[in-house]
């Protein structure tokens, strides 16, 4: 019988990954969009049901996990005008959802198992309003999910074909110039976001990672520096960069002019004074319990690989 699995952020970066690989490994897909679809799609998304509504249409999300083995949780704000946004998206959809399943249940019986996607960043809630926001939702979805499944990814820095955020990196590089923040030892872990997606799919009723929060990154021991990330990037472009360590105070004056100008222009800022705690905090590395460790998934892109196809995907969307 195929399985049913129900998506969330089914439209955004990492939510593109997973449908494909839920696609290539036979689901059908309920998938949220609150923006209008092709009546016609290619012949490969003929098992995608495309479900118009948003995390506070209730009806939307009940036709969602309708008859669903799995929901994955994916939609979130990384950017956002106010902390009540973040909370708002972050932290009460999941409340918002977890209501859904519960009441749908009641009529179908059915439990999918819910995972959520959340960050690394909510292991240091107390960083900004957007890993407080995270971190909240992880523990709405652990106080509230009574006798739902449940599994918590959270992964490092994300990046692979169709993120515009890794762009500025390759940017920055082919200036030959690149800035550091906080310092050029500060490390992180990162994963390509091919690799995420069937990462999402190894745990999905993987009854070892029910009730955990796990780590999820690309292997690396230790991670990456600031400067081995963008030195990576520039062996890729076959070219030498100055790094420039920018100090916090600096970084935190910019993200308080930046703030100001937003509220002027009307824009959403995604460099704020508490973003700058997120850039320079020295120690984004993955060292939780590992997806690996419960699972028979492994990795299979290094980050070097995993830029030569993302700045390929650039180069082929003309956006370098």
């Amino acid at each position: 019988m195929t399985k049913i699995a129900a998506v969330t952020g089914a439209t955004g970066f990492v939510g593109k990954h997973l449908i494909c690989e839920l696609i290539a490994q036979g689901f059908q897909v309920n998938a949220l969009t609150r923006r209008p679809r092709p009546k016609k799609e290619k012949p490969e998304k003929e098992n995608i049901n495309w479900i118009s509504g948003d995390l506070d249409n209730r009806q939307a999300l009940m036709e969602l996990v309708k008859n669903a083995d799995v929901v994955y949780h994916l939609a979130g704000l990384v950017k956002a005008k106010s902390k009540d946004d973040f909370n708002h998206v972050n932290s009460y959809a999941v409340k918002t959802l977890v209501d859904v399943i519960h009441q749908s249940s009641m009529k179908s019986r059915a439990k999918p198992h819910f995972i959520l996607l959340s960050s690394l960043a909510a292991r240091e809630r107390n960083l900004s309003a957007y890993a407080q926001s995270k971190r909240r939702g992880e523990e709405i979805l652990t106080e509230q999910a009574g006798n739902i499944n449940w599994t918590i990814l959270r992964p490092p820095g994300i990046y692979g074909p169709e993120d515009k955020e890794t762009l500025k990196i390759f940017k920055a590089v082919s200036y030959r110039i690149t800035v550091l923040p906080g310092g050029s030892d500060n490390r992180a872990s990162w994963i390509y976001a091919p690799d995420l997606a069937r990462a999402l799919v190894a745990v999905t009723d993987n009854h070892a990672c029910y009730g955990r929060i796990l780590d999820v990154d690309d292997g690396k021991k230790d991670g990456y520096s600031n400067q081995e990330m963008y030195e990576t990037a520039a062996d890729i472009l076959n070219i030498s960069v100055f790094n420039v360590v920018m100090p916090r105070f600096i970084l935190k004056a910019f993200g308080h002019i930046n703030v100001l100008f937003s509220t002027l222009f009307g824009y959403i800022p995604m460099i704020t004074p508490e973003k700058v705690n997120e850039l320079c905090h020295s120690d984004w590395i993955c060292h939780g319990p590992h997806v690996m460790r419960l699972t028979n998934w492994k990795p299979e892109t290094s980050l070097k690989r995993g830029f030569e196809k993302t700045l390929k995907w650039y180069k082929d969307n003309n956006l370098m």
